[in-house]
C-alpha cells in the first residue's frame, strides 16, 4: 500500500496572541508598511524555463483603496519580477505563452492564480513556481463530476447511511464502475466493480474551548445537532483509499499537479508503476488554511490519480490490453471528484476535449439540446 499523508496548516497570527508573538494588528501594519516583491518562475512540463511567457495582473493598494494592473514578460530564464508599490497586493494573475510561440500556433492551458488561492503576503517577498502546460492532443473522453450524496449527521429515524466523517459510522465503502462513471447500487447504477472507494474519518476533537462552545451553541439553538457541530467546528483526519480487486488493474499518484490550471495533471497516463491500493490522507483544521502553493498538495483536493482498469494479461503477467482513466481533485473525504475514462483500449491519452463528453452522448443519443450547465457531465477543467 502506498500512502500520501497530507496536513492542513492554520493561519499564523491571532487577535489575542501571546506577548512574545506578533498580534494580528501588528502583522497587518507591518504588511501594509513593507513594499512587496513577487518573483515568478515559469517553466514547461519538462522543468525548463519558458522564456517570453506573458503575465498580466490586477493589484490592490489597501491604503488608498485603489486597483491597478500590470503586464509582465518572463526573461530568458523564465523569471518575472513584479515590484509593486503603489499597487503592492496582487489579487489576480494570468499567464500564457510568448507572442512568438502563439503566432506559430502553439497554445497553452489557461493558467491563473489569485489572492483567494495561493497569493499571500506574510513576508515582503513571495516566490511562486508555475508550470505552463501546452495543448497537445485533446480527445473526446467519458467525463463526470462525481458526487455521493450523504447525510451530515445521525438522527433516530434515519434510514440512509450517516456521514462517514462522524465517529459512530466512520467508514463508507463504495464500488465504482469506471466505464459507466457510476458507483454501484445503492449509490448509483454501476454494474461492474473496477475499484472500491473506502472513506474513513476520525474526529480529533476541538482546537480550543471557543470552537467547542460554538458547536454547543449550535445544538442549544437547534441550528445544528452537536454531531453536525463537530463537522463544522472540529478537527478531523480524513482518508480515502482506492483499491483495485481485479488482477493487473491499479492506481498511480501523479507526480505533478497544477491546481491553478485547466489541465491539472500531465496529458498521458504512465505505462507502468500501478499499485493495487493507495490512500490519501489529510488533517482538517477548521481554524483556517493559509494558501501556499509550495505546500498545496498537502490538501487532498490538490492531487490526481491515474487508473488502469479492465486489464488483460498474458500467461507471463504482461499487459495485453487495458483502459486508462484519471481521478482529479478528490475532496469531501473522497465523496466528490472529477473522473475521466478513455474508452479506447491501450490509449493512455487523457487530455480531455472539453467540448465532447462521450458519456453524455451515450445517455442522450437523440438529444439536439446543449448539455445543461448544471449537469455532472458538464466538466470544465481537465
Amino acid at each position: 500500500m502506498k500512502n500520501l499523508i497530507l496536513c492542513l496548516t492554520g493561519l499564523v497570527g491571532a487577535y489575542a496572541a501571546p506577548s512574545h508573538a506578533e498580534t494580528f494588528k501588528e502583522q497587518h501594519r507591518r504588511l501594509l508598511a513593507s513594499p512587496k516583491e513577487l518573483l515568478i518562475q515559469v517553466t514547461g512540463e519538462d522543468g525548463r524555463p519558458v522564456a517570453g511567457a506573458i503575465g498580466n495582473s490586477i493589484s490592490f493598494n489597501p491604503n488608498t483603496g485603489q486597483h491597478g494592473g500590470g503586464d509582465w514578460v518572463a526573461d530568458a530564464n523564465g523569471l518575472i519580477v513584479c515590484k509593486e508599490p503603489p499597487y503592492f497586493f496582487t489579487t489576480d494573475m494570468k499567464f500564457s505563452l510568448s507572442q512568438a510561440e502563439m503566432s506559430t500556433g502553439w497554445e497553452s492551458y489557461e493558467t491563473s492564480i489569485s489572492e483567494r488561492d495561493f497569493l499571500n503576503y506574510k513576508s515582503p517577498r513571495l516566490t511562486l513556481k508555475l508550470t505552463l502546460p501546452r495543448v497537445r492532443h485533446p480527445i473526446p473522453l467519458k467525463a463526470k463530476d462525481e458526487w455521493f450524496p450523504r447525510r451530515r449527521a445521525n438522527r433516530p429515524n434515519d434510514k440512509e447511511p450517516a456521514d462517514p466523517r462522524l465517529p459512530d459510522l466512520a467508514v463508507t465503502e463504495i464500488g465504482y464502475d469506471a466505464e459507466l462513471l457510476e458507483p454501484l447500487p445503492p449509490h448509483g447504477n454501476g454494474k461492474r466493480i473496477d475499484f472500491i472507494i473506502r472513506s474513513t474519518s476520525i474526529f480529533l476533537g476541538f482546537k480550543d474551548a471557543w470552537t467547542r462552545r460554538s458547536a454547543e451553541v449550535d445544538a442549544e439553538t437547534r441550528t445544528y445537532t452537536f454531531d453536525e457541530g463537530k463537522v463544522r467546528h472540529g478537527n478531523w483526519t480524513h482518508s480515502v483509499t482506492y483499491r483495485f480487486p481485479n488482477k493487473g488493474d491499479g492506481v498511480l499518484l501523479s507526480s505533478q499537479f497544477w491546481p491553478y490550471c485547466k489541465l491539472k495533471m500531465p496529458h498521458q497516463a504512465p505505462e507502468d508503476g500501478y499499485a493495487q491500493e493507495i490512500t490519501l490522507t489529510e488533517t482538517q483544521d477548521n481554524s483556517g488554511i493559509q494558501p501556499d502553493l509550495a505546500h498545496c498538495r498537502e490538501q487532498m483536493a490538490n492531487n490526481g490519480l491515474y487508473l488502469r482498469v479492465r486489464t488483460q494479461l498474458d500467461k507471463d503477467g504482461n499487459v495485453i490490453s487495458a483502459h486508462y482513466a484519471k481521478i482529479v481533485s478528490p475532496r469531501g473525504s473522497g465523496s466528490r471528484f472529477l473522473i475521466f475514462y478513455n474508452p479506447t483500449p491501450n490509449d493512455r491519452n487523457l487530455e480531455y476535449d472539453l467540448k465532447t463528453n462521450l458519456r453524455w452522448q451515450e445517455l442522450h443519443p437523440l438529444s439536439k439540446d446543449p448539455m445543461p450547465w448544471n449537469s455532472p457531465y458538464d466538466v470544465r477543467s481537465n
